[in-house]
């Protein structure tokens, strides 16, 4: 056999560790990381909320056709935008290649 110093083994095992590291904060390479997904607007007019129900108050409308990206989030039907805003899931269809469903 031959003989690898210690401190040579070290710092090997710490380049191994970064290199793990700074994978796992690549795009889609971590492990829970929310989706993003593409929706168009299906109503009129759609109003944003800033929370997941219909009596949170308006922070935005976005108009018919319009396309706005969200999170996998679906809670009491309104669909996560990001930034503390929400809007109906109803209203919002998956563009084609969308990364998550209705």
């Amino acid at each position: 056999m031959f003989f690898v110093p210690r401190s040579l083994l070290l710092v090997g095992a710490g380049a191994i560790g970064a290199l793990y590291l700074l994978g796992a904060h690549q795009v889609g390479g971590a492990p829970g990381a929310p989706e993003s997904c593409t929706f168009h607007v299906a109503a009129d007019v759609l109003n944003v909320r800033s929370g997941p129900a219909a009596a949170e108050r308006k922070v935005d409308a976005l108009r018919q056709g319009e396309q706005v990206s969200a999170l996998p989030n679906v809670v009491d039907g309104f669909r996560d935008l990001g930034g503390g805003r929400w809007a109906a899931q109803q209203f919002l269809l998956p563009t084609p290649g969308s990364t998550c469903a209705p």
